[in-house]
């Protein structure tokens, strides 16, 4: 029933990303409107990882252009097509570009770049004045009796995810970024939260899991599927509401 997942491949998980997948606050794109409509009525914006196009289509809402890169075809293939938008596919660290930008993103995606080569690119394709943001769309479970549950029997099945931490959590990340700014000398990071809720039925909430790569990857796949039959037995008759942090990294290019 479930297929080995390869770490760091998503072509068999893009179909069930696509329909599970939490959005991101709809506060993210208000302020990133209000920031770069300001000085300009034609925002170009580039997605890096773009994945399925989930924060891809919030930023066309704004944009007079979107380019999505994506490495995975099978993500291309299952993303959302709205005419402002324009997928590449491409590693963000490779891809080639013969255009400036008003807007660069990366949404929960980050930690696969390259810092070096992501602060060339940003420095050679976004627009003087521009804004670089970057996201991480983190489950909050303290307040979820259920999902506490979850993470126990995780915990039970596979000891290496005793200190586990979503990637928008990480030290990681963190480090990453501070790293990134270093090398990129871009304006910040301003950091700031946001907060959303979102329902789960038991189909939405299982194809989550089958979308979750390192997840699935590090758990094994004798155990994954151990997981989900305990989920099948457990998961709450009337869903659940999970409720996201959404942290972001703003930066501004100046020079």
């Amino acid at each position: 029933m479930y297929n080995q997942i390869q770490l760091g491949n998503f072509n068999k998980l893009a179909k069930a990303y696509r329909q599970s997948r939490p959005g991101y606050s709809k506060d993210i794109f208000n302020l990133l409107k209000y920031i770069l409509f300001s000085n300009n009525k034609k925002i170009k914006s580039l997605d890096l990882g773009s994945g399925t196009g989930i924060f891809t289509k919030e930023i066309a809402k704004f944009s007079h252009k979107v380019i999505g890169v994506e490495l995975s075809k099978g993500m291309i293939a299952n993303a959302y097509k709205i005419k402002n938008i324009k997928y590449l596919n491409s590693s963000a660290d490779n891809v080639i570009l013969e255009e400036k930008f008003d807007l660069f993103s990366s949404a929960s995606c980050f930690h696969w770049f390259d810092n070096s080569k992501i602060a060339k690119l940003v420095n050679n394709n976004l627009k003087k004045n521009g804004f670089y943001i970057i996201c991480y769309n983190t489950r909050k479970i303290s307040k979820n009796l259920f999902l506490k549950k979850v993470e126990k029997k995780i915990i039970n099945l596979n000891k290496k995810f005793k200190s586990r931490v979503s990637s928008g959590q990480s030290n990681f990340v963190k480090k990453k970024i501070l790293d990134f700014s270093k090398k990129s000398k871009l304006s910040g990071p301003i950091y700031f939260e946001f907060m959303h809720c979102e329902n789960f039925s038991k189909k939405r909430y299982f194809t989550v899991w089958e979308s979750s790569n390192e997840f699935r990857n590090k758990l094994g796949q004798k155990n994954y599927k151990v997981f989900m039959e305990w989920l099948d037995i457990n998961f709450p008759k009337k869903g659940i509401e999970a409720e996201y942090i959404n942290k972001c990294w703003l930066f501004q290019k100046l020079k």
